[in-house]
């Protein structure tokens, strides 16, 4: 199972051993930061896999961790 540290311009802020403790420490992220980074543009994904120490790990898409509701289509 892959483990996972978030960094935040360059220095890593939090270790989540899982994709769901990835999108918790988003949610919350977002929410302390509604006003001036929302998106989370400043975070970044690193999936640390069992040859980490040697490669660095491997850099993730953030929003695949997002969990936000697709846009729905207004009827009108």
């Amino acid at each position: 199972m892959a483990r996972y540290e978030l960094l935040v311009d360059g220095e890593r802020r939090h270790r989540a051993g899982s994709g769901d403790g990835v999108r918790t420490w988003l949610r919350g992220y977002r929410a302390d930061h509604a006003e001036d980074d929302p998106d989370a543009a400043h975070v970044v994904v690193r999936e640390l896999g069992p040859l980490a120490w040697l490669t660095g790990g491997k850099l993730l898409d953030r929003e695949e961790f997002l969990d936000d509701e697709p846009l729905r289509a207004i009827d009108g």
